[in-house]
């Protein structure tokens, strides 16, 4: 039957009035909604519709509820099922009501007096409710690759078709060319029997895949009204949801068998987790699985890998024989951080020592390792043939200018002094033994000076033999000349492991500060972890060479004390007493120093971390007025620092005064030994060889008291380290990968708190956002909002339930690659000191300028950007300078956007935008299939929600649409009201 348009038109309520006729719906009084000639209008009370599967007029199963309907709810007359299978099954649809429920039955003849719009807008709320129904099975909503848009005639290329907002009728789709919802065909001749040209409707819950490029109209449920098609229409609908529904119900059994296979298979992840983390309590090493392999790139790694002790993992879904494996997706698998380095030919960089280094050849892009060798210079090794070539001018002249060094993390577990030992000397060896080649020889020469001495004294001037004199002084020269590159080697040899070390440690100090869970970096202001991030700065411009020369120097001079003592056994008797007494009280100066310096350190670092903190809210004070009392806050902590600083120059001083003192009291102790030793025949020549080579390891125990000092700087330094040393990381390693996002997220009966026995921060919170659904979170301060924010990208873990993406459990993802995968704005903005453009690129490789436009169109900048004199080049920072902070947030939100997202998370993204900017940027987001997941104070943003939660207290207490919610009595209500006023 075909509706026409009147010409006058009356209200539904009126029209229903004038020609329905009543008929009582309570629970007692169910209605089959069997005949397509005729409409029910809810004139009273509520129904509740059932899907029933009936076969030969025997109910077969439980009722189906699939909707609940309201006073004003327009039911349509539902066809009867025409596609029941083999064995007579059909479903019908029964509408049962509460108690006092009156429907007015309405011919569909009748509807033409109708208002088109009104009569429209009850015809799409059913249409969005059955369509719901069918995609109840749905796990995965695919991404749209083209929406579609009422009033037009689209060519639509093989991709997903379907709409943002109400309902699009798609009309002329030719037979076998596309897939209704991925199962039916849009054409079916067996579903569409007896009717004209098959008219599906488009919700945000169903979709049409064009199977090769195809031509559709489009149309709105008004216009099919006016042209008469609305009961071809609704009658094609409804063959083509109960032709879907009996394939639903045979999918639905395989997807509860998959349910089953995918919960054991989260259980045996977990438990392999668990037995893994149980076996190696002591360090025991498990078994990896390397399944990957075959690829150039795959072996260079493994070579890199095992030369720098780095753990390598390969994306377990990657074919190595189609060459789809990546440097990017390495990296995000294993953890391991890189960079570029640029390979200059001008300064042979083959000849020095370095780490190993992946590098590319310029005629097939093909990867090869550059691995150093023992004593320096490097390697070429073809990872397939396993080939080494001796790195010179030609080899390195056919190699790529850019090469990539890999950074080796330190282990995720709680750290040792052992374990930093050996980490920062790692492929040290070669240096070491350099140290001590050039230093036992360089420590023996030390005794020619004092040789020629005597030697002059015993034989040259008792004898007059001038002309062997000159001979000596030769040979003294010559001996410093060795000397002197002993001592070049020596101590570009100790500079290359200092150097080497405190590279190693630093990259991974700050690797592992990153890795670090939320609840440790809690513990510490962020300005104090910075600040002990440049220990090893300090380290290295610290004179900690000092007392390692000394240390080493006094080792290679111990051949001085047993010359002594082969010249004279008293003689040496005295002097090695006197150098270990000096030894003892060097050392006993040194370990004094070391409480105070922790003092200075501690005092230091509070200092200025609080000046730090002044600082960075200087404007704030200033507008309160607080000058003084920060002023007063900073002067208590300086205080202490130069008590404590005073305190320490006081024994640094008598350690000096020591240091001044002990070559006088070491002569003054020979002569008196002389002295009282009456019977002593030592020569004189003898006597002043001790007594230079006294003097000489005297003057190196001396600068090694002195640089106890140093050492006690340093290891109160590296103590301040302990707290990101002492907290295990968070691992991505052995996690499953991440290599696509359909766009679903789940908060499953989520609790958190901060502290075991703190209280609740959220209370058993579900939100569940489908695939391009735009979800918001409201509340109070305090209400929980940013804590759900926290604990969707995994800087927080759930006390009790999960967070689900696509139906994985987030502990169990690596969240390196999730967080790459999912756009985000965090409710603080910060930029970094770069440019426009390197804000935005931040997060991924290979952006294009394409992109990167795109994405700040998006956030609604683009204006702004191309107004400034350098565009995307425009050097910014935290500071407000350059940027106000509304465009700062743009382009915060630009970066979040950049790659299209699957999902979007949004902490009060738009509260620094005036109306206009903010309604721009809420009407572009609206455009995009990504998932959004907004949290927001100001309300009037979230009126185009699919659902909104309300939060209170940590528990959800209100969830519906913004027209729901504003209507009846409750926080959200109350919520707006107090932003109306």
């Amino acid at each position: 039957m075909i509706v026409q348009v009147a010409s006058n038109h009356l209200s539904l309520q009126s029209m229903a009035e004038k020609n329905g006729e009543t008929f009582p719906c309570s629970g007692n009084l169910p209605l089959t909604l069997d005949d397509p000639n005729f409409v029910w209008l809810i004139e009273s009370g509520s129904v509740n519709l059932f899907l029933v599967e009936i076969r030969h007029g025997i109910e077969q199963s439980l009722r189906q509820h699939i909707m609940h309907c309201g006073s004003g709810f327009l039911l349509p007359g539902v066809i009867a099922d025409q596609n029941q299978d083999q064995e007579g099954t059909k479903f019908i649809v029964i509408a049962k009501g509460i108690t006092g429920t009156v429907l007015r039955r309405i011919p569909v003849s009748c509807l033409d007096q109708v208002e088109p719009a009104e009569l429209s807008a009850k015809i799409d709320t059913w249409v969005l409710s059955f369509s719901k129904i069918l995609a109840r099975f749905v796990t995965y909503l695919p991404r749209a690759s083209i929406l579609a848009e009422t009033g037009t005639e689209q060519i639509l290329k093989a991709g997903t078709y379907t709409t943002k907002k109400g309902v699009v009728w798609i009309t002329d789709i030719p037979e076998g060319s596309s897939l209704y919802m991925d199962v039916i065909d849009g054409a079916e001749p067996t579903v569409f029997v007896n009717h004209k040209t098959p008219i599906i409707p488009l919700t945000n819950t169903t979709w049409l895949t064009a199977l090769q490029e195809i031509s559709m109209r489009c149309h709105s449920t008004e216009d099919l009204i006016t042209r008469g098609l609305l009961s071809q229409a609704l009658a094609g609908f409804h063959l083509l949801a109960f032709s879907l529904e009996h394939l639903n119900r045979k999918l639905a059994l395989v997807d509860d068998a998959n349910l089953e296979r995918l919960r054991k298979t989260s259980r045996d992840t977990a438990e392999k987790i668990s037995r893994e983390r149980l076996y190696n309590i002591y360090g025991l090493p498990f078994e990896k699985d390397f399944s990957v392999d075959g690829s150039a790139l795959i072996e260079a790694m493994k070579i890199i890998g095992k030369h720098e002790k780095i753990e390598f993992h390969f994306p377990s879904s990657t074919d190595p024989t189609q060459n789809q494996v990546t440097i990017s997706s390495i990296l995000d698998t294993s953890a391991i951080r890189s960079r570029l380095v640029r390979l200059k030919n001008e300064d042979q960089w083959w000849t020095t020592d370095g780490c190993a280094l992946l590098a590319f050849r310029k005629s097939d892009n093909q990867p090869v390792v550059l691995v150093p060798r023992f004593f320096g210079r490097y390697w070429l090794i073809d990872p397939i043939g396993k080939t080494k070539t001796r790195m010179n001018a030609q080899q390195a002249s056919l190699l790529q200018t850019e090469a990539r060094m890999f950074y080796s993390p330190l282990p995720g577990h709680k750290l040792k002094v052992e374990d930093l030992v050996e980490f920062a000397l790692h492929h040290s060896t070669g240096n070491i033994i350099r140290l001590v080649l050039a230093g036992i020889p360089g420590g023996v020469l030390n005794i020619i000076p004092a040789l020629a001495l005597g030697f002059s004294v015993g034989i040259v001037f008792e004898n007059g033999d001038e002309n062997a004199l000159l001979y000596v002084s030769l040979a003294v020269i010559a001996f410093g000349l060795i000397g002197s590159l002993l001592f070049i080697l020596q101590n570009k040899s100790l500079m290359h492991i200092q150097d080497r070390a405190i590279a190693r440690l630093e990259a991974a100090f700050w690797d592992r500060v990153m890795r670090l869970p939320n609840s440790a970096t809690n513990l510490r202001p962020s300005s104090e972890i910075a600040i002990a991030g440049t220990v090893f700065q300090q380290l290295r411009n610290g004179g900690q060479l000092q007392f390692i020369e000394s240390l080493l120097s006094m080792v290679f001079l111990l051949p001085l004390i047993a010359y002594i003592f082969y010249l004279d056994f008293t003689l040496g008797l005295v002097t090695g007493t006197f150098c270990i007494i000096s030894l003892l009280l060097s050392v006993l100066m040194g370990l004094m120093q070391i409480g105070f310096h922790g003092k200075v350190i501690r005092a230091t670092q509070r200092t200025s971390s609080k000046l730090f903190q002044i600082i960075k809210g200087i404007v704030k004070l200033r507008i309160e007025g607080a000058e003084g009392s920060a002023y007063a806050i900073w002067a208590d902590d300086y205080r202490d620092q130069k008590q404590a600083e005073v305190k320490l120059g006081s024994l640094e001083r008598h350690s000096q005064a020591l240091g001044v003192a002990l070559p006088f009291l070491a002569g003054a102790t020979l002569f008196a030994t002389i002295a009282i030793v009456k019977n002593s025949t030592t020569p004189l020549g003898d006597f002043l060889v001790v007594y230079l080579l006294f003097l000489t390891f005297l003057t190196v125990t001396i600068r090694f008291g002195e640089s106890l000092s140093i050492l006690a700087s340093g290891i109160n330094a590296m103590k301040q380290l302990n707290p990101v040393l002492d907290t295990e990381t968070e691992g991505s390693i052995g996690k499953e990968p991440v290599e696509h996002l359909n766009g679903e997220i789940l908060f499953d009966r989520v609790s958190f708190r901060y502290d075991p026995g703190g209280p609740l921060i959220l209370d058993d919170v579900t939100i569940h956002a489908r695939p391009g659904e735009f979800i918001a979170i409201v509340g109070e301060s305090g209400a929980g909002k940013s804590t759900l924010f926290k604990l969707a990208l995994g800087i927080d873990q759930p006390t009790s339930g999960a967070v689900l993406y696509d139906g994985h459990d987030l502990r169990h993802l690596n969240l390196k690659q999730l967080r790459q995968k999912v756009g985000s704005v965090p409710q603080s903005i910060q930029l970094n000191t770069q440019d426009i453009w390197d804000n935005i690129a931040i997060k991924q490789e290979e952006t294009t300028t394409k992109m990167v436009w795109e994405s700040v169109r998006a956030a609604s900048i683009e204006n702004e950007i191309k107004a400034m004199p350098m565009g995307l080049m425009t050097v910014v920072g935290s500071s407000d300078s350059v940027l106000s902070g509304g465009e700062r947030q743009r382009i915060t939100l630009a970066r979040s956007l950049l790659g299209n997202p699957s999902i979007l998370l949004l902490d009060e993204a738009t509260n620094w935008l005036d109306n206009n900017n903010q309604a721009e940027v809420m009407q572009n987001l609206g455009l995009m299939d990504s998932t959004r997941i907004v949290i927001a104070h100001r309300l009037s943003t979230l009126e185009k929600a699919d659902r909104i939660y309300v939060l209170k207290s940590g528990r959800i207490v209100q969830t519906g649409t913004f027209q729901e919610l504003r209507d009846v009595e409750g926080v959200f209500k109350n919520l707006i009201d107090r932003q109306d006023t």
